[in-house]
């Protein structure tokens, strides 16, 4: 699967399964969608707002352009890539025009947007056509603000770690441990013999390794936790389930494992330096005014702050 397709497939995933009123923890522990320090911070931009179009680029569930509503700016549009994240912008933000399309190539016509914003989404993107597009569409006195992954910062430390555990369940050799013991055991309870109570028995064993393999992620609770209870409590009211419906619960489980690892590795290679991060602004308003400055989010630098005004 390219690249670019198997990035939209890792997010469609965490917006497919999401309500559109949950806060949803997309960047795990930072708890960036519901940041209180973001939230202000997207306040004081807005109340400086004139009354134009703003254009909220990748908007997932709209944590950005939802403090738009409080200024006299009534003309508010969400892009995205996904249509879940789409839906559950609008849901969030009364008004908002949704538009489904990729940050590289905008369906507007040049000149026609007052205030492009993106919150951790404009990075993903080509960012030297996404750029170059966001200067397309700005009018003059025009403004870019964006807060974008911080190479080596804060979330990416965190994200990080959390790949490296997403990593270590999918190396452990827990899922075929799992399904074997589940094998094992519907197979006795069918027709219980010594020789299959033997294999229980040995499947259990293995099963026991690889746990002990995610111990320590399991007691922290998250993902690790939740598949393991799961798992548990399946095994324990076996006999209330068909094994299909067992066997697409544990695929449905590898499947978002592997979309959160992606989902990681992906915020991991969106992270920017400082250097292009001036070369991103200088191409938004050549000529403008333009600011690239550290964000910090709990006492700690966590991302970039892209400001851009063209002339």
């Amino acid at each position: 699967m390219p690249e670019i397709d198997r990035s939209q497939s890792d997010w469609a995933n965490y917006w497919s399964g999401r309500e559109a009123g949950q806060t949803g923890e997309v960047f795990a522990g930072t708890g960036i969608e519901n940041n209180d320090e973001l939230s202000a911070f997207w306040t004081s931009v807005f109340a400086e707002q004139q009354t134009g179009l703003v254009l909220d680029l990748a908007c997932g569930a709209g944590s950005a352009i939802k403090h738009a509503t409080a200024s006299e700016t009534n003309l508010l549009v969400g892009l995205d890539i996904s249509s879940d994240a789409v839906l559950a912008a609008q849901a969030k933000v009364p008004g908002l025009t949704g538009i489904i399309a990729v940050a590289d190539s905008i369906p507007l016509a040049d000149g026609a947007v007052t205030h492009v914003i993106s919150q951790f989404g404009f990075e993903y993107s080509d960012r030297s056509k996404a750029a170059a597009e966001i200067s397309r569409i700005l009018a003059p006195g025009g403004q870019f603000t964006a807060v974008v992954h911080l190479k080596a910062g804060a979330i990416a430390e965190e994200c990080q770690g959390h790949l490296a555990k997403a990593d270590l369940i999918s190396s452990s050799g827990y899922f075929a441990a799992v399904r074997n013991l589940f094998a094992a055991a519907f197979e006795f309870d069918a027709a219980p013999s010594p020789d299959l109570k033997q294999r229980v028995a040995d499947a259990g064993a293995d099963f026991s390794k690889a746990q002990a393999k995610l111990a320590p992620i399991i007691k922290e609770g998250g993902i690790a936790g939740r598949l393991h209870a799961g798992a548990r409590q399946l095994f324990e009211r076996r006999r209330a389930y068909l094994p299909t419906d067992i066997s697409t619960w544990l695929d449905q489980m590898a499947h978002e494992i592997e979309a959160y690892a992606g989902r990681m590795r992906g915020m991991l290679a969106a992270a920017i330096e400082e250097s292009e991060a001036n070369s991103i602004v200088s191409t938004i308003a050549a000529g403008g005014d333009q600011h690239v400055q550290k964000l910090s989010l709990g006492g700690r630098d966590a991302a970039w702050v892209l400001k851009a005004r063209k002339s």
